[in-house]
């Protein structure tokens, strides 16, 4: 049985095994907002067009969404080089339940024009990005570290990752980061006068194989 998103408000409050999924939708898909950078190279110094946001939006990665499935709210600034826009995607969800009596439950979920994706595959492919995204972030830590020590010939006295941010951020790392891609706190590890960081990875459970860690 498919329903289409205008039922969803009714339905959510039927789904309390779903909260973990629903909190993920809200951060990635269910309204998918994006805040979207745009440059206007190629554009011949003119306006940013609503067809030109689509279309770039449909083309993003390896998606294959048609722009009309792009729905732009509005251009929020505008610059010489730079706009950001604000657009939402349509999105389907696919319930399923036993019986007539048994509660509905989240089965797959389909962006725009796109193929139906099982939570299972969902939840994996958030957890893959979010494993990259972090893993990026310890490098850019484990760099500003090896900046600072150059610098200062030691490594910054930092027991926690909010002191280590206030030494490093911005001088020695350009990005200001605290917390890996699930938004937790990253964990700082000091052995001798060396740091490592962790991430507990998406179980959220330090110290097991799920751990992201660098160096």
């Amino acid at each position: 049985m498919k329903q289409k998103k205008e039922v969803l408000p009714a339905l959510f409050g039927i789904l309390p095994q779903r909260a973990r999924l629903e909190i993920l939708m809200n951060r990635a898909l269910q309204v998918l907002l994006l805040v979207f950078f745009l440059t206007t190279s190629g554009c011949g110094g003119s306006r940013l067009s609503h067809d030109v946001i689509r279309k770039q939006v449909a083309d993003l990665g390896t998606s294959t969404l048609v722009p009309s499935a792009v729905a732009v709210r509005r251009i929020v600034s505008q610059s010489g080089d730079r706009a950001i826009a604000e657009t939402t995607v349509d999105l389907a969800f696919q319930f399923e339940r036993d019986s007539d009596k048994s509660p509905w439950h989240i089965t797959s979920v389909r962006l725009g024009d796109q193929n139906w994706v099982s939570v299972p595959e969902l939840i994996a492919a958030l957890d893959e990005s979010r494993k990259k995204t972090t893993a990026a972030s310890l490098e850019k830590l484990t760099a500003g570290v090896a900046a600072y020590r150059q610098q200062n010939g030691t490594s910054p006295a930092a027991r926690d990752i909010k002191a280590l941010a206030d030494a490093l951020h911005p001088r020695y790392m350009k990005d200001l980061i605290l917390d890996d891609a699930w938004g937790r706190p990253i964990e700082v590890e000091t052995t001798n006068s060396n740091l490592r960081f962790r991430s507990a990875g998406a179980d959220g459970i330090s110290g097991n194989a799920d751990d992201i860690v660098a160096p």
